[in-house]
């Protein structure tokens, strides 16, 4: 919840977030020639790679017409996933924004889950987002509470 609005969804609180803290950088501003493939690259996490990362969890087979899932299926979405993170370092090319702590987060959780299968550019994607210093103040917050919660039981 925030200033009495409650948000749901990674995604949304990603966009959010960006927006109510425009200082921070971390999305276009609206009007800009940027902020399409931004939210291009925000509804593509929560629109196709949630269900394709489904798709592969419960081996659900590709649709027989091609299409007839709006995300194609899962082979068509790791495709141009990849191919969104070739041009890089970020999605937005050399820019970082909260498409990337979005897209990020979910191909780290779908290598982990093994929901998506760690390629090359996938790799070299999460160890450049591992090496953002909020990750790393983010993941040491993590860990010291992990500790605490572990004596304290």
């Amino acid at each position: 919840m925030h200033r009495g609005t409650v948000v749901t969804e990674s995604g949304a609180i990603c966009a959010y977030l960006a927006d109510a803290f425009p200082a921070a950088g971390l999305a276009p501003a609206s009007g800009s020639p940027e902020r399409g493939t931004y939210f291009r690259w925000m509804f593509f996490g929560a629109g196709c790679v949630d269900p394709a990362m489904l798709d592969k969890m419960f081996s659900r087979p590709p649709p027989e017409r091609r299409g007839a899932a709006g995300y194609g299926c899962y082979d068509d979405t790791m495709n141009v996933l990849e191919t969104a993170l070739s041009p890089g370092p970020f999605i937005l090319r050399d820019r970082f924004s909260a498409a990337d702590v979005y897209v990020a987060s979910q191909i780290a959780f779908g290598v982990m889950m093994k929901t998506i299968e760690p390629r090359p550019a996938f790799q070299a994607y999460l160890e450049l987002m591992e090496q953002r210093p909020a990750r790393k103040r983010a993941t040491d917050q993590a860990d010291k509470i992990a500790a605490q919660l572990k004596a304290s039981a």
